[in-house]
């Protein structure tokens, strides 16, 4: 027989699964076989008496037996009825009369292996007798089976809707991603994107926090005209929340300082001029195991100056950086004219970013930016 003759229903994928659905519950009920007879051996040789054990642990047995055929239908019943809103009150009165029935007829049919086993006719008096006897014990049985089912569905239904949630977030970041693609520089993106891929794969717990991360910077980025004032404070919020995604993993060692006043920070500067040399530090600081970054912003006169001087472990790349000066510099120049100016140059291993731009406080009526040319 080939593998394509199985009917649907017993393709060994369903077959594996059902076998060890019934291998679970039988292991279950034997457990609870072996708990029964050895406190029955236990009891009996304390009262003194022979136990006869082997009689015991048959009739444990062949009852656990009648419970495991049980069982999937008590499960089928469980799954139909679950005890979750809207209709949570509703299918807890049936299963509590589905409990009731069941423990019935589980009692009854009890009394009558009984019978069967020692070769009598079956007799209402032992139906009765067992009924009797074991109702009680048969509901709580039940009750603890639909109570078992109900927990592990609520655990796994909240493990789905909590991987549901990270799969979303994760959409919605690539999509934004995708939107700002021609706002951010390209290396800058593809790095970031690759960064929390590799993180994710490593420490799947640490997707909510770089997905919340990588979410702010992008929103942050579409939030952003290129019109628009902005204070030097938010600007370098920036810088932050970049290295903050780096930080995760413990990949790159990276450390940050800023040095500055409140003056300074409060200073309106146009959206996004910094971003090019942000993300050009953080490419560099990236290319190897990390490195550091030194922000200094001082008020001289009528001007804002910041300096940004990074120090990467691979050595840094200068040439990016006077990649992204040039850019910045044309954009400084249509926005400025001459009265701002942006230079780079190295110090050892240090590649020092100095951006002189005219000071205008939150304070300060906004004017248009061609009027300060």
């Amino acid at each position: 027989m080939t593998a394509a003759t199985f009917t649907a229903p017993f393709r060994p994928p369903r077959l594996r699964v059902l076998l060890r659905f019934t291998a679970c519950i039988l292991g279950s009920w034997m457990l609870v076989v072996l708990f029964a007879t050895s406190e029955f051996y236990r009891r009996s040789t304390v009262l003194g008496g022979a136990p006869p054990w082997q009689e015991v642990l048959g009739f444990q047995t062949c009852a656990a037996l009648i419970w495991a055929v049980l069982t999937p239908l008590v499960l089928f019943l469980a799954e139909r009825l679950p005890l979750r809103p809207p209709h949570r009150i509703r299918h807890g009165l049936s299963v509590i009369a589905l409990i009731v029935e069941l423990a019935l007829f589980r009692a009854a049919f009890g009394g009558m292996v009984l019978n069967w086993g020692e070769g009598d006719p079956i007799a209402l008096s032992m139906i009765k007798l067992s009924i009797g006897i074991r109702t009680h014990r048969d509901i709580v049985f039940l009750a603890v089976i639909f109570f078992i089912y109900n927990f592990v569905e609520a655990q796994r239904e909240g493990a789905r809707r909590e991987r549901h949630h990270v799969r979303a977030q994760a959409l919605l970041a690539r999509t934004e991603t995708d939107e700002l693609r021609m706002r951010l520089q390209p290396r800058f993106a593809l790095r970031m994107l690759r960064h929390i891929g590799s993180v994710v794969r490593d420490e799947p717990q640490a997707a909510d926090a770089l997905i919340v991360t990588l979410s702010a910077l992008l929103r942050r980025s579409m939030a952003r005209d290129d019109d628009e004032w902005i204070r030097l404070g938010d600007e370098l919020e920036h810088l932050d929340h970049c290295l903050d995604l780096c930080r995760a993993g413990g990949r790159f060692q990276l450390a940050a300082r800023y040095l500055a006043g409140d003056d300074v920070l409060a200073c309106r500067v146009p959206a996004l001029v910094l971003q090019p040399v942000i993300e050009t530090v953080v490419l560099d600081l990236t290319s190897g195991a990390g490195g550091s970054v030194e922000v200094r912003c001082t008020r001289e006169g009528n001007q804002a100056c910041i300096e940004v001087s990074s120090t990467a472990a691979s050595g840094g790349d200068f040439h990016a950086h006077e990649q992204s000066a040039a850019a910045v510099r044309a954009r400084l120049a249509s926005l400025y004219g001459g009265a701002a100016s942006i230079q780079v140059d190295q110090r050892g291993s240090a590649v020092n970013t100095i951006l002189r731009l005219p000071y205008q406080d939150v304070a300060t009526p906004e004017i248009p930016l061609e009027a300060t040319a």
